[in-house]
């Protein structure tokens, strides 16, 4: 009777966590698919941002002077990505003012050979764009964050009841056809529900461990300074006397800050700081993070995963959108449970 006392308690939480949860988990999980395949989308919705003559990366003042040459009135060179593989180089535009919303980044879409542009969008826009606000935080900022965290921690519960459920669940001897009480959507949702859970608890614990993360806050930056004192060469030249790694992102000088932040990969130091008036480079390991954190986001995000990550995570995302749609279909059509008279 224990074990059976124990199933019961389990599946009344697995229900009343999905009722109250569900069209958060339901969104969360959407929006993560839609992310998780950002890469085949973009490329299909904005093709001409990918159209590269070549892989080969040039110096970097190659792709800033490009980028000082397409500015617009107010707007300052923030970074510069330089993509690998069949990327194109990167070039965030900030826009300096009041403005804190997505539309005061424009981002310059560079051929890695030339430094041509080829092409522009503003940051974080159009459905990709939608897809990570709603993800980071329902649209809600930082309020939004801990709703997800806490819709985050009620999905893991509910998955790992429904587990507990599962695998206590009696097996019938023989094959039949399901039982009456069963509907089409309980079965659905049970057997998906149940090869799912794996990854599912997999990108939510990971989705988790970075919400508190101080680095994915909302707190608006400084705005970069109108001209460097020094070349970009100059400032690359000095931070790989530091590093043996690969450089893959320059952050430029901000009023707040008048150092050079430089984010190297495959060496340490990772992350290498400038002195914007004297060429002095340092380690700045403040700036790295934890090594732990850093391959959770990985893991969550799919920065610098296998391309099989992105099918996977994409397809996680839709069985666990599928999995919760059907749990609440399949409690809406319930049958109704009638005490017998005498």
């Amino acid at each position: 009777m224990a074990g059976i006392s124990l199933r019961d308690t389990a599946l009344q939480v697995h229900r009343w966590l999905g009722l109250g949860i569900g069209l958060i988990a339901i969104v969360l999980a959407i929006s993560g698919a839609i992310l998780a395949a950002s890469p085949m989308l973009e490329r299909i919705a904005n093709p001409a941002r990918f159209r590269i003559s070549g892989e080969q990366r040039q110096a970097a003042s190659l792709y800033s002077d490009a980028a000082h040459r397409r500015l617009r009135p107010g707007e300052r060179i923030a970074a510069l990505s330089l993509e690998q593989g069949s990327s194109p180089v990167i070039v965030t535009l900030k826009r300096t003012g009041n403005r804190t919303d997505d539309r005061a980044q424009r981002l310059l879409f560079l051929d890695p050979p030339t430094g041509q542009v080829l092409a522009s969008g503003w940051k974080d826009g159009g459905v990709i764009g939608a897809a990570r606000r709603v993800h980071d935080g329902l649209f809600l900022s930082g309020r939004g964050r801990w709703i997800v965290g806490l819709g985050g921690i009620g999905l893991v519960l509910a998955s790992l009841t429904g587990l507990w459920a599962q695998a206590t669940r009696e097996r019938p001897k023989t094959s039949a056809k399901r039982p009456r009480h069963e509907s089409r959507w309980t079965i659905m949702h049970r057997r998906v529900g149940l090869w799912s859970a794996i990854p599912v608890l997999a990108l939510t614990a990971t989705g988790l461990a970075i919400v508190p993360a101080p680095s994915m806050t909302t707190t608006p930056a400084a705005p970069p300074v109108t001209r460097a004192a020094l070349p970009v060469d100059r400032v690359v030249a000095s931070a790989k006397g530091w590093t043996h790694g690969t450089l893959r992102t320059i952050d430029w000088p901000t009023e707040r800050s008048p150092d050079w932040i430089l984010h190297f990969e495959g060496g340490e130091p990772s992350v290498v700081k400038v002195a914007d008036d004297s060429a002095k480079a340092l380690a700045a390991p403040a700036y790295a993070g934890p090594v732990m954190l850093s391959w959770v986001r990985r893991w969550h995000g799919g920065q610098g995963m296998p391309w099989i990550w992105w099918p996977l995570a994409a397809l996680t995302g839709l069985l666990a959108a599928w999995v919760g749609a059907t749990g609440l279909i399949a409690w809406g059509r319930r049958p109704k449970v009638r005490r017998a008279r005498r």
